[in-house]
């Protein structure tokens, strides 16, 4: 997982068909996640687990 820093940094240095890419999250937000993210993992007894690293992205595409 690359994290938020790493989402806004690379969206901020990529451009495409001449536009340049822009995140509008923070890390307020994303703390949020990680918290119902976690409860999941904790009530599915870690299977939820699996599935964080496709969960992030997914929050990181959404946001860009």
């Amino acid at each position: 997982m690359g994290g938020l820093y790493d989402a806004k940094l690379k969206t901020r240095h990529t451009v495409v068909n001449g536009q340049r890419l822009y995140f509008d999250e923070t890390g307020a937000q994303l703390f949020g996640n990680w918290i119902k993210w976690f409860l999941l993992t904790i009530i599915t007894f870690g299977i939820y687990g699996f599935w964080l690293n496709i969960k992030m992205e997914q929050w990181i595409v959404k946001h860009t």
